[in-house]
C-alpha cells in the first residue's frame, strides 16, 4: 500500500454505526437515527470530496441507518414495530452488507460514477458482519417463536449489547490487521541508492565487485524500515556522506533477489546538483551517451535503473537549471 498504514484505519466508517446502535438505547429512536444518518453523511461526503475515496462502511451506515430513519419518520411503527428498532437497524445493515458481498459490481459502479478510487477491500469485515448478524437475528427469532421468558438483563444483552459488539469486533480486527501489516512493512529490508546528477550527467564511482572493478552509483546503504523512514534516512545520508544540503528525490522502486533467496526492496533516489563541485565524493561525472557505450563496465543494478536516471536527468536539466 502506498500510504502510511499506521495512520489509516479502514473501519473508521463503522464509528457512526456504533454510535447509533449505542445511542438508540439512551435517546428517542427517530432523533438518534437522524443523528446517525447525519454523521454518516458528513463523513461520507468528506471522504468522497476530500479524500477522493469511498469508504464502504460509511456508505453502509448511510444506507442502513437512513432506511430505518425514513421508515420510522414517515410510517411510524408500521414497518418498524415498537421495541424492535435495534434488530431492525441490524437487519438493514446486514442486508446491504450482503448485497455488497454477493454483488460487488454494484459498489464498483458507484465508485466509477463518482470518479473516486477504492483503496481497500472490505470483504473480510463484511463477511464477519453477515455471519454474526445472521446468527444473532436467527437466535432472536427462535427465542421469540418459543415465547421464551427471559430476564431484563438477558433481553438487554441480546438486543442491545450483541449488535454493538459485532461492529466493535470488526473495528478491532481491522485495527489489529492494519498494525500487523504496518509491522511487516517496518521489518522490510531496503537498499537505498542515491545517484548524484548535474547538468545532465551522472556521478559514478568505481567499486570492487569480487575481483572486478565496476562503475556504480556512489552511495548505497541498507536500511530496515518503512518507505517514509527510508526517505528521511536518505536525506540524512546525503547530508552526512556527500556534504550537501540538497535533498534526494525518490524516482524508482524495484525488487532484487539475493543469492540467499531474500528479496530486497531497492529505493532509487537522485541528488540534483547545481555544480559538480557541490559534492564531496570520489568518482567521475559521465554523460549518458558515454555510459551507454560502456555498458559492460557497469554494475548490473545500474543497468536496471539507467532509463529512469536518464529521464530524471533530462527533466531536471530542462525544467530546473
Amino acid at each position: 500500500m502506498s500510504m502510511n498504514l499506521k495512520n489509516k484505519i479502514v473501519s473508521i466508517g463503522l464509528i457512526p454505526i456504533i454510535i447509533t446502535l449505542i445511542g438508540l438505547h439512551f435517546f428517542p429512536n427517530t432523533e438518534m437515527l437522524g443523528v446517525g444518518l447525519l454523521l454518516s453523511l458528513i463523513m461520507l461526503t468528506y471522504n468522497i470530496f476530500r479524500m477522493k475515496d469511498l469508504n464502504f462502511f460509511l456508505l453502509l451506515g448511510t444506507l442502513g441507518i437512513g432506511t430505518c430513519f425514513f421508515l420510522r419518520l414517515f410510517w411510524g411503527y408500521k414497518y418498524v414495530p415498537l421495541n424492535t428498532i435495534t434488530p431492525t437497524v441490524e437487519f438493514s445493515l446486514m442486508a446491504f452488507a450482503f448485497i455488497y458481498y454477493t454483488a460487488p459490481e454494484l459498489y464498483k459502479d458507484i465508485v466509477s460514477k463518482l470518479g473516486v478510487r477504492v483503496c481497500f477491500s472490505y470483504k473480510f469485515e463484511t463477511k464477519i458482519i453477515i455471519i454474526l448478524s445472521s446468527i444473532h437475528l436467527l437466535l432472536l427469532y427462535i427465542i421469540k417463536t418459543l415465547n421464551h421468558d427471559w430476564s431484563p438483563e438477558g433481553r438487554f444483552f441480546m438486543i442491545n449489547i450483541v449488535p454493538v459488539s459485532i461492529y466493535i469486533i470488526c473495528l478491532a480486527i481491522n485495527t489489529l490487521g492494519i498494525h500487523l501489516v504496518a509491522r511487516i512493512e517496518e521489518s522490510r529490508h531496503n537498499i537505498i541508492r542515491i545517484a548524484p546528477l548535474c547538468n545532465g550527467k551522472l556521478l559514478l564511482s568505481k567499486k570492487n565487485i569480487g575481483s572486478d572493478h565496476e562503475w556504480d552509483i556512489p552511495v548505497e546503504r541498507n536500511f530496515e524500515g518503512t518507505f517514509d523512514a527510508s526517505k528521511k534516512y536518505a536525506i540524512k545520508t546525503a547530508k552526512r556522506t556527500m556534504g550537501t544540503n540538497m535533498q534526494p528525490r525518490f524516482i524508482m522502486q524495484y525488487s532484487e533477489e539475493c543469492s540467499c533467496g531474500i528479496c530486497n526492496n531497492v529505493l532509487l533516489f537522485i541528488l540534483p546538483l547545481k555544480a559538480e563541485s557541490d559534492i564531496k565524493l570520489d568518482g567521475k561525472f559521465f554523460s549518458f551517451e558515454e555510459i551507454e557505450k560502456n555498458m559492460n563496465l557497469l554494475n548490473p543494478c545500474i543497468k536496471k535503473e539507467l532509463e529512469h536516471l536518464k529521464d530524471a536527468a533530462s527533466l531536471w536539466k530542462e525544467f530546473y537549471l
